[in-house]
Parts: C-alpha cells; structure tokens; sequence
C-alpha cells in the first residue's frame, strides 16, 4: 500500500479522513471533497473511487500548489457509486455546474449554443433550431457558434431545397399550401402533393449538405439531373440545375478544404502565463466550419493531460455537444489516459478516434488552431488589462480595499402586484458569469414595494450563500438601506462597504448615475465615460434585461393559460405552435387570420375566434 504523507497540517488526516479513504469502494462512481464548513472544494471521478481518493494522500511528486493546497483543506469526502463510468461522466458534470468547485479546472465557457435538429425519423422531415440533444432519432447538426452561421445555413437550406419549413401537420390534410410552395421554396406534404420517397430524395440532399458531404451530394444531383433530361423532363431538370449550382457557388465560396470527410474537432492548448485557453477547430466535410474559444479557470498549474481531460469532461460531456469521429489533440496521451476516454464511443455510438498528429493535413489543421488560439488569447490579455484597469479604478471610487473579482446585481421588475420578480446576475473580474445568474418570483401579501421585496431576494440569495465582493442594488438610498438591513439581520454583513446601489438622475449636461454608499451622506457621481461606470452600467443593465425577459414570460404564462386555452379547438400543443411562431399574445391577436389558420392548423371559424378573444 502507498505510504500515507504528513503535511503537518492539523486534523488533515484525521481518524475519519483515513477511515473514508479505506471504506472508499473499488468502483466507478463520483467523489466530492469537501472543507471544514462543508463548502464543496472538488468534484471528480474515477473508475475505481479508493485508488483515487487515496492518490490524493500518499507521496507523489509533481503535484501543483494548487492541489497541495486543497489537499490540506479537506476535512471530508462524500462518495457516490455509479453504474458505469458514463454515469460517473453525467453525475460529475452535474455537480461540477452545481457547485462550481474551487480547485476543479472549469471551463468558463457555459453558454448554451443553438443546433438544427432535423426530425429523419419521420415520414417528411424538417429542420428546426433546439439547444439540446436529444435521443429521439432526429438528427442533430452543430453547436453554432455564432448566430449569424446558424441563420446563413438555415437561409440556404430553405433557399436552395425545397424542404417543409413551416410547423402545419404534414398529414395531407390541408385544403391548400402555404405560400411557400407557391414560390417553390416547398414541395406541399402538407396538401399531399408529394410522395414520402420523393420528399425523403430531397431530404437527403440536405442531409448531405449538413454533414458537408457536398462532393457526394453534387453527384447525385449530376446524376439525377442527366435522368430527367434524358427523359425529356426538362423543367424538373432545370430545377436540380439551380440546386446544383447553388450547392457548386457554396463550396467555392468555402476556401481552404482538406481531404478528411468525416467530422473532425481540433483541439489545441495555448498558454501564457497566467492565461491559458482550448481552442477548437471544427472540421466538417472537408472544411473548417467554425471555431470557439474556452477559457479555462484554475488551469495555470494544470499539465496539459489534465486540461484535455477536464476539456473532454466538461465540453463533450454536455448535452449540447456533438461528438466528432475524430479529435486532433496537441499534446499526446498516455495509453491509459486514452482507454479512460472510451466513454466518448459509448456515449456517439460509433467509434471515436483520438489523435495526436505529426505530419500531412492533420498536423495542419492543429498548427491551424493553435495559430488561432495564439490571436484569441493576445486579445483576452487585451480585455483582461482593460477590465482589471477599470475594476482598480472601481474600488478606488467606491473606497473597497481591493478591486473586486466577483460582482453581483439585483433588479426588481413589477406593474403595480402583478407578477412581482428579481434577478441576480454576477460578473467574474468584468465579465458577465451566466453561471451564478438567479431569478426570483416573489409572493408576498398585498401591498408589497420594493424594499420588502429587495429585503426578501436578500434572505433567499445570501442565507446559504457567501456575498460577493461587490453587490450593487439597482435603486436609490431607501433600496440600499433596506437590504443591508435585512443582511446585517442575518449577521452576513459585519461592515457594509461592500454593498452600494446605483441610481440613474438627470442634470443639465444630460443623465448622470450616481453611486450610494452606506453610512455617505452623498451620492458618488460616476464620471460618465470611465471604464469604471461602463462596467457598473452592464451589470445593472443586465439585471434589468434579466428581470424584464423573466416578467415578461410569466405575464405570457398567465395570459395563454387564462385565455387561448378556453378557446374550442386550441389545446396545449396548438397553443405552443402559436407562442413559438408570434412570440407573444399580442403578436396572435395582430396577425391575419389566414396566418394563425397555417401556424396553428385550424380551420377559419376557430382562427377568427382567436383574434375575436383580443377585442374582448
């Protein structure tokens, strides 16, 4: 057995830390480390739990201060048994979006990227956007990085194939088609005027488009074209011609392209201490499709084994990503580190190949992406100097004896008491932090303002949770004074110079946002064009946006269900169409009757008792 180490930290390896590490069971599963207050340190994963847990605890060389650090600090440790290491992947990605542990190395990048799903496992399929994969048979193309790629591909789809695009039941049951088949951009499933195999040949083109098969899908459209001319159907020719040469211009129009096509993620490790980022190359059909950046938090000290590994978790492990059959990695993995990762086969179905090239169009693309990392990161040294210049000049105007890191915002959003809520939205060194983000509805008795309501967000928010460095209020002295009193209530807040509101108020050279402190009689005037005062704008215009968005859904919530509902003829599902399309109420009550007809798929009468319920 390893030899147990003495750091000659007290109480480290207590009676109870040794009788965790030998009662750990020998399977895959989850452990969660923990200090003295119960506050979660780490968060990781193992095929087999007692090896790795007592890793942490025997004489190893190497170990980064970071981890030496955490390891004095743990003064419990939780384990969960899964059934295979799949499971322990999902589970410990759960918990590390739970807790946001403060050793793990996290990815920074948590938003949520946009994908096309395309319904194959139905009789006419279509396309639509979704933001999570899901095992139902449909056939899912992205993440999209970008929303303006996402659109130009849903643009040439629908300009260039003529697929179903609209949400009307392709059952054959309607009188007539939409307009959409009038201009050709449709082949009318909908009416019945084609047939699932001739429908399914252009689904198909589109699928080849999508995976960028687009040499493949230029035969088959050469090939058919030559059928029907050969037998003297010229204008059926004509249009797979127009397809054919759109499909011929996109491909031109792509540059650079590679003799690999399957799909192909590139994943490069660039650093500059303190800095260090992944940069992802994606590679489809041939070409480079799209790229993202993924900042890294606690990766200063990590090898680069550890940063892949905590990449592969993390960025594969969401629901959201697609899989490729090949990822290109920079640093070459140990055997054992490669059998770890079987659970990416498992988890696409098919096999996924791991790589580490040396030479010929692979080696390329990986000089391609760390060339590209290397732009990115000279620009995050860019924004982090910018940011840290501003959060230096924050606290010197707010008096703080340090430049904020963490920074939090609340924003009420209220008509009178109707669908009274509250946002807290955090930004991290600047930047917003879509992790720590909150919303809140409020139920209190009649009557209720502001203060009563900011005071409640605070005993919700902070009676578990620690305050961040700085918290602004979105309001005047009567909002500040009433939240640090209900902190100060539940002995969260010993000196109050951490928390201040701000204020907007006009003046004859224009509107000016004023800063209250507790315990100042006057308001701070912010110098209105001061990287201080833009980064305390974002986060308080942010919690308005917030709040606002979480108002606004709650009001079209109550307004569907109280009214659209009771309407004969108009259940949940042809409810949801008419909200997916009009995004909300008003835009129903607006439209012309022939469109709530096709987006809802129901005849006149129950459409014109729709618009008829507005007037009321």
């Amino acid at each position: 057995m390893a030899e147990i180490i003495n750091t000659g930290t007290e109480n480290v390896f207590s009676p109870e830390i040794l009788e965790r590490i030998r009662m750990a069971p020998c399977e895959p599963g989850v452990y969660i480390m923990k200090d003295a207050d119960g506050h979660v340190l780490y968060v990781g994963k193992s095929r087999n739990l007692r090896d790795r847990i007592r890793s942490y605890f025997t004489t190893r060389t190497g170990r980064g201060n970071r981890i030496a650090m955490m390891v004095t600090k743990i003064r419990n440790i939780d384990t969960i048994v899964t059934q295979t290491e799949v499971d322990a992947l999902i589970l410990e990605n759960s918990l590390i979006k739970k807790y946001r542990p403060k050793y793990n190395v996290l990815l920074r990048d948590d938003k949520t990227y946009p994908l096309l799903r395309f319904t194959w496992q139905e009789s006419f399929p279509r396309l639509s956007v979704v933001r999570k994969i899901q095992n139902d048979g449909a056939l899912y193309f992205g993440p999209f990085v970008s929303p303006g790629a996402l659109k130009d591909t849903l643009r040439l789809v629908t300009r260039t194939f003529p697929l179903a695009s609209c949400e009307i039941p392709l059952d054959g049951s309607t009188e007539r088609p939409c307009v959409e088949y009038q201009i050709q951009r449709c082949l009318g499933p909908c009416a019945g005027l084609v047939s699932i195999p001739d429908y399914r040949k252009v689904a198909n083109e589109v699928r080849l488009f999508l995976e960028g098969k687009n040499d493949d899908l230029l035969r088959a459209l050469h090939q058919e074209m030559t059928t029907l001319a050969k037998d003297l159907r010229f204008e059926e020719a004509a249009k797979i011609r127009d397809r054919f040469l759109n499909v011929s211009m996109i491909q031109e129009k792509q540059g650079i392209s590679f003799d690999i096509q399957h799909s192909v993620d590139v994943v490069a490790i660039v650093r500059d201490v303190p800095f260090v980022l992944i940069e992802v190359l994606q590679l489809r059909g041939g070409s480079v499709s799209g790229k993202r950046e993924i900042d890294l938090k606690n990766g200063e000290e990590a090898t680069d084994s550890e940063l892949l590994g905590a990449f592969f978790d993390q960025y594969y492990g969401k629901d959201l990503s697609t899989i490729p059959d090949e990822i290109l990695i920079g640093s070459p993995l140990s055997e054992e580190e490669l059998m770890s990762l079987s659970w990416l086969t498992e988890k696409k179905g098919g096999k996924v190949r791991i790589h580490h090239p040396l030479r010929g169009d692979r080696k390329i693309l990986l000089d391609l992406s760390i060339k590209n990392g290397q732009e990115a990161l000279i620009e995050q040294k860019k924004q982090k100097g910018a940011f840290k210049e501003a959060l230096i000049e924050l606290a010197e105007i707010l008096g703080l004896e340090a430049p904020p890191s963490l920074m939090a915002c609340v924003d009420i959003s209220n008509i009178g008491d109707a669908f009274p809520v509250a946002s807290y939205v955090t930004f991290r060194d600047g930047k917003p932090e879509r992790s720590g983000y909150r919303k809140f509805r409020i139920q209190l008795e009649k009557g209720q303002d502001d203060f009563k309501m900011l005071a409640h967000v605070m005993e919700r928010q902070f009676k578990e949770n620690p305050l961040p460095d700085l918290l602004v209020i979105d309001g005047g002295p009567g909002q500040l004074g009433a939240c640090v009193e209900r902190l100060q209530e539940m002995s969260v807040l010993p000196v109050s110079r951490g928390v201040v509101s701000i204020a907007k108020e006009r003046f004859r050279t224009g509107k000016l946002e004023r800063i209250f402190i507790p315990g100042m009689e006057n308001p701070v005037i912010l110098p209105p064009h001061s990287k201080a005062t833009h980064i305390l704008v974002h986060m308080r215009d942010e919690a308005h946006r917030f709040a606002i968005t979480y108002h606004r859904s709650l009001r079209e919530n109550i307004l569907r269900e109280s009214r659209l509902l009771k309407i004969p003829g108009i259940g949940p599902e042809r409810e949801k169409k008419l909200l997916k399309e009009f995004r909300s109420f008003n835009a129903i009550m607006a439209a012309p009757v022939e469109e709530i007809m096709r987006v809802a798929g129901v005849s006149q009468k129950v459409a014109q008792a729709i618009l008829d319920m507005g007037k009321d």
